[in-house]
């Protein structure tokens, strides 16, 4: 008899942005695999949200890397609300499970985190001379040490974060991947260009 025991963990994905994703996590009893610290546990994510609501979702525009992304399957659609410091919308696209062992957490190989630009974009923050990228047609930032991507289009800030990617260019070849799921945009077309707000703080609409 094979026996299956479940747990919720909150789990911080990227600290700094204050992103918190809760996850589910699986005992699947002869599949689990003894590691230091104990038996390491599947970790599944589970969203609050689904590529349907995405889709119909009209405060800004969404993206994601299509059913799977660098060989991981979408497994989760989160969607948070907030009210502080300003009132917005986040959604992240989870990629790829994980493994839990002896009870601690564990981090999606890959997650597509997507923010209002009103409440998140470049000029808010003081990005290295080395990180500064383009991809497809917009400004970025790319941390090689994290292998994290953060992009620039208009109406959308985009960070991919592929800590459990095996290179850079896999990372950027999940930016190359990115399409429109509440606008039209084709995998591999130009992100629309974000207008010049240099100088300017840009406030989210209530």
């Amino acid at each position: 008899m094979r026996v299956v025991t479940e747990r919720v963990w909150k789990l911080p994905l990227v600290p700094s942005l204050g992103f918190a994703l809760a996850l589910t996590v699986f005992g699947l009893g002869a599949g689990c695999v003894v590691g230091e610290g104990g038996k390491s546990r599947l970790v599944r994510p589970r969203g609050n949200s689904s590529l349907a609501e995405a889709r119909a979702f009209g405060g800004f525009p969404l993206y994601f890397a299509g059913p799977s992304a660098s060989r991981l399957r979408l497994e989760a659609v989160q969607r948070t609300d907030r009210t502080s410091p300003a009132p917005h919308t986040e959604f992240a696209f989870i990629y790829g499970t994980c493994r839990s062992v002896g009870g601690s957490g564990c981090s999606p190989p890959l997650v597509i985190l997507l923010w209002p630009a009103c409440y998140r974009y470049e000029q808010r923050y003081s990005i290295p001379a080395r990180e500064q990228v383009r991809v497809r047609g917009v400004p970025g930032r790319l941390s090689r040490e994290f292998r994290r991507l953060e992009l620039y289009p208009a109406g959308t800030t985009i960070v991919i974060n592929g800590g459990g990617l095996a290179s850079t260019a896999e990372l950027l070849a999940v930016a190359r991947a990115l399409r429109g799921l509440n606008t039209r945009l084709g995998a591999s077309a130009l992100l629309p260009a974000r207008p010049d707000h240099a100088g300017r703080t840009i406030k989210c609409r209530r």
